[in-house]
């Protein structure tokens, strides 16, 4: 398979006029190319699929700026590339929060006061989330609580799955902030 189509500036000036076959002729060119790029970085193929899904998006959202672009191939795995890192550092942070969790998580060899702290926590996060506007609580619960995709939840709810991951990103900084201003501490 080549790694450039022939006439890909004359598909980007088709995508530019929204073109659909066009940018169908370049979701199935490079599609195969960026889903094992993404599915290596990852280590998860169904993260990988949504990954390559959000790089195609974000060409067609951009389709005014394709002049843009001079050396398309580059571009896409460029986003590719940055999609996955975020979604290993967003991975590598839960991790070390759900770590932490555990660290803190109250048994019988706890004492008196490690379980009154960790029920304060506790009591100090659902506060946190009981003051998120509505959607926001809403989509974080179904992610957090139910444990559903973007894409689940985007579907439950009618939104965009931009949508549901912004209302994601605003509420746990929202939760972050409370939980700062709360105590202090700058753990996640």
């Amino acid at each position: 398979m080549s790694s450039k189509l022939n006439n890909e500036d004359v598909l980007l000036a088709g995508i530019a006029e929204a073109d659909g076959k066009a940018f169908e002729t370049i979701v199935h060119h490079y599609y195969p190319r960026l889903l094992p790029f993404t599915a290596n970085l990852t280590k998860n193929r169904h993260v990988a699929e949504e990954i390559v899904q959000e790089v195609f998006l974000r060409l067609w959202q951009q389709r005014h700026d394709t002049a843009r672009i001079y050396h398309l191939s580059s571009w896409l795995f460029t986003i590719a590339s940055n999609l996955s890192l975020t979604y290993l550092k967003r991975k590598a942070v839960e991790g070390r929060l759900l770590q932490l969790l555990r660290d803190r998580q109250p048994d019988r060899t706890l004492n008196t006061e490690e379980q009154v702290y960790w029920k304060e926590s506790g009591l100090l996060l659902r506060e946190a989330v009981l003051r998120l506007p509505p959607q926001q609580k809403l989509v974080y619960e179904l992610s957090r609580h139910e444990g559903l995709s973007t894409r689940e939840i985007a579907n439950r709810l009618q939104l965009s799955p931009n949508t549901v991951k912004n209302h994601l990103v605003k509420a746990l900084q929202t939760i972050r902030d409370f939980v700062r201003r709360s105590t202090g501490l700058y753990f996640f």
